[in-house]
Formats: structure tokens, sequence, C-alpha cells
């Protein structure tokens, strides 16, 4: 049987590899949004526009896609905390 502390740096070994993950996608992502970023060109305004929202798009959407990891990794690391407490709990009791 592994004690609480073993359980515990198990947990944030797990933790941190997601979250270093999660980082590394977000920043593959936005090198890919960057490598995509329109030459200058002098082409029509409504083109300009075009391009500059096009690309913020990109870049919000590379934004949302990493929150929601770094969400899901915070809530499954909560609820492994969780659990373990509760586990620990009912074996002290």
């Amino acid at each position: 049987m592994t004690s609480i502390q073993d359980q515990y740096t198990d947990l944030i070994k797990q933790s941190q590899e997601a979250s270093q993950a999660a980082i590394e996608t977000w920043n593959r992502t936005i090198q890919q949004a960057f490598g995509q970023l329109p030459t200058p060109s002098f082409g029509s305004p409504e083109q300009v526009i075009d391009q500059v929202y096009d690309f913020a798009a990109q870049v919000l959407n590379a934004q949302r896609e990493f929150a929601k990891q770094v969400v899901a990794t915070g809530t499954a690391a909560a609820e492994k905390v969780r659990d373990s407490v509760a586990t620990a709990a009912a074996h002290q009791s």
C-alpha cells in the first residue's frame, strides 16, 4: 500500500506532465498560426481586413483550446486529490 505522500507526489507529477503537454500543444498551435501570417501586401482594404480577422480567429481558437485543456487538467487533478483524500480518510477511520 502506498502512503498518502506517495499518492500526492504521483498526482503532482501527473498534473505537471498534463500541464506540460497542454503548453506544448498551445506552443505548436501558436507557431502554426504565426507560420500562416499573411505576407505583407497592399491589397484592397477589404482583403487586409479579412486577413487580420482570419488571423485573430486562429489565435482566439488556439487560446480557447488551451483554456479547455487547462481546465480539464485542473479538474482531473482536483478529482484525484478529492478521491485520494476520501480514501485516506476512510482508511484512517
